[in-house]
């Protein structure tokens, strides 16, 4: 009986010895792989990085708002009158108007309390705007000075957005090449051989290299027509594409 029971402890001692080996061996693969693949190891090879380009370009579109005030102790008859003076300016504008060239629309229309110094209504003030805008900047000019009965209120220049647009795509090549050469950079600064794209992000902007031009003009009650040009001279903008994201190094 002795040997007999010693024979079936030692081959379920043997089996037994087998199966915590296995169990081992798999608990120290699935470890190797666990740190293979630590996530707080791929973490720390990602690099954050940006780069831009821009461009100079001169302004070429003209913003120009004329205004109308008028005053006086009736709302209605004040009203009136400055809807009677925009009409006839809009209609003179319009027949210059052409898409891109000479874009014509009306701004502000509002008839607002006039107060004395009790804090008591006296009177109402309105004021009626005319905006005209677009490339042709002799055409604009031109209109704003035979316009009857407005005056120049506001002025400024932009960038068109078609030639905002021409200016992105010429420039954005430019950009995404800094960042693919600091990509490279960075990554064999830090000893790898190269690098993957994880997120990346293109954004434009557009700055000017000085304040618009604002030329205020005071707005009087029975302004006397101007036949001649209104002078306007254009700036400088800023165009510029960034290209920012992350990278894995490899």
């Amino acid at each position: 009986m002795a040997p007999h029971f010693h024979e079936v402890f030692m081959r379920n001692f043997n089996s037994l010895s087998a199966a915590i080996i296995v169990a081992l061996s798999s608990i120290t693969a699935h470890a190797q792989n666990s740190v293979t693949k630590d996530p707080l190891v791929a973490s720390s090879q990602i690099v954050h990085l940006s780069a831009s380009a821009s461009a100079q370009v001169t302004q070429d579109w003209l913003v120009m708002t004329l205004a109308v005030q008028k005053e006086g102790t009736d709302a209605a008859a004040v009203q009136k009158q400055i809807k009677t003076q925009l009409a006839s300016a809009l209609s003179l504008a319009q027949g210059s108007a052409q898409a891109g060239l000479l874009d014509v629309s009306t701004g502000q229309l509002s008839v607002s309390p006039r107060y004395g110094r009790d804090g008591k209504t006296n009177g109402w003030t309105g004021v009626a705007e005319l905006v005209l805008q677009g490339r042709d900047v002799e055409r604009i000019t031109a209109v704003a000075g035979r316009v009857q009965g407005l005056t120049v209120s506001q002025m400024h220049w932009e960038v068109s957005p078609e030639l905002k647009r021409q200016t992105e795509s010429r420039i954005q090549g430019q950009a995404v090449a800094q960042f693919q050469a600091r990509a490279s950079a960075l990554a064999s600064s830090f000893g790898f051989g190269s690098y993957g794209l994880r997120e990346v992000r293109v954004t434009n902007q557009e700055t000017s290299g000085e304040p618009p031009q604002m030329r205020m003009a005071a707005i009087q009650m029975d302004a006397a027509p101007s036949p001649m040009p209104v002078p306007a001279q254009a700036g400088q903008s800023r165009v510029a594409v960034n290209v920012a994201g992350s990278i894995q190094l490899k």
